[in-house]
């Protein structure tokens, strides 16, 4: 398995998974390690998808995350293999977009 995976969103975006299970782990500990866990908590009971269906809880959402901390989440530290690897992920999911919007697809990855 892969520290991360890159993926083309139908809206053009490229999203970017960490897959490796222990840097998850390490995620989240960073996470938590820097905001309480009732805000945690209170960000997840208002950030459900149809608590947003009113102007109201859209509005108490907004005010939720503002109480949160300022954080800088480390997602990963990565050998330089793992950066090439990433690396090239990401050229491919360029190059796929590229390919599908009709535009020159010549990228590539110099090691």
């Amino acid at each position: 398995m892969s520290l991360f995976s890159v993926h083309n969103a139908s809206d053009g975006t490229f999203v970017l998974y960490l897959e490796e299970q222990d840097a998850n782990l390490d995620l989240l500990e960073d996470v938590v390690g820097q905001v309480p866990l009732l805000a945690l908590s209170r960000l997840a009971e208002h950030s459900q998808i149809e608590s947003l269906k009113s102007e109201q809880a859209a509005r108490l959402l907004d005010k939720v995350r503002s109480q949160l901390p300022d954080v800088c989440v480390k997602v990963a530290s990565i050998t330089e293999d793992e950066a090439l690897a990433l690396a090239e992920q990401l050229i491919m999911s360029v190059k796929f977009a590229r390919a599908v919007a009709g535009k020159s697809t010549k990228l590539e990855l110099v090691k």
